[in-house]
């Protein structure tokens, strides 16, 4: 074996896999649903389909830790979430729970009360796409999502993290953590221009009327891990304009390694070759 030109090319991947990626490029894949009751109701979904391949096995969010979240102000007596029902709607604060009109969900939605950790693990920890998190266009969040099942890099070429917005309107950061909730890898910015229709619409208890839904995916590339345990999603303020959003991770089957980075794993196997080269020669 060359081990120089072995190196050179380790080198040259090494390079090309830690460049950082500040905006995710568009990824387009089908969302497989079944909706009942129409927008309002329970939109499930069943399974993504991307590059030719069907996806049905998902990793959902199991807990949520909120770091910051605009509160809501100002409350007075009639005040409501729902702009259908009678008072005076408030549209303070950022990050709330909030379902389809007709939709079930495992709790009511926090409606004018800020969400705890255990509601929005809630609302985002099943496959109903009418339970989603809400976020008013002024407000600003930051939480840490951990998903039930750690989540890895494989060969298939899919995304990993998929994301559903409704409005397709708003912009969402994001990055990947470990099981200890330290950031680890790229911070990702998801733009609602790169945003694909998802096939459905949604009128839930925060808006008027229904609204398409966009989607995005993400592939562990661009976000500069080989695993993770979770994400940290960021909303500010006006600039990303209230992403209204689910998410889940594809289950991988294989076997997943600590979290870390792309690099690290690339390094590890650089200096394995070189010591192995070394016993070699002698």
């Amino acid at each position: 074996m060359n081990i120089r030109r072995t190196s050179a090319c380790l080198f040259l991947a090494a390079s090309a896999l830690l460049a950082v990626s500040t905006t995710a490029q568009a990824a387009s894949f089908t969302t497989n649903f079944t909706q009942s009751n129409g927008s309002e109701g329970d939109t499930w979904l069943n399974s993504v389909t991307q590059k030719g391949v069907t996806v049905s096995n998902f990793s959902l969010v199991k807990s949520a830790t909120i770091l910051s979240n605009t509160p809501i102000t100002g409350k007075k007596t009639g005040d409501t979430s729902n702009p259908e029902a009678a008072g005076r709607n408030n549209n303070t604060g950022a990050a709330s729970t909030d379902k389809g009109d007709k939709a079930t969900s495992p709790m009511p939605v926090s409606g004018m009360n800020d969400p705890t950790g255990a509601e929005i693990a809630s609302f985002l920890g099943n496959r109903n796409l009418s339970n989603i998190i809400d976020t008013e266009d002024s407000g600003s969040f930051k939480m840490n999502l951990f998903f039930d099942k750690a989540v890895a890099a494989d060969k298939t070429g899919l995304d990993s993290i998929f994301f559903w917005e409704r409005g397709m309107n708003s912009n969402l950061n994001v990055q990947a953590i470990d099981k200890q909730g330290n950031l680890i890898g790229n911070l990702l910015k998801l733009n609602h221009k790169t945003q694909k229709y998802a096939g459905y619409t949604i009128d839930t208890m925060e808006i008027a009327s229904a609204q398409k839904v966009g989607s995005w995916g993400i592939n562990m590339n661009e976000l500069g891990v080989t695993s993770l345990a979770g994400i940290q999603v960021i909303a500010n303020g006006s600039s990303s304009n209230g992403p209204d959003f689910k998410v889940m991770a594809r289950e991988t089957s294989r076997s997943i390694p600590e979290p870390g980075t792309v690099g690290a794993l690339l390094l590890t196997g650089f200096v394995t070759l070189r010591f192995g080269s070394k016993r070699k020669a002698v």
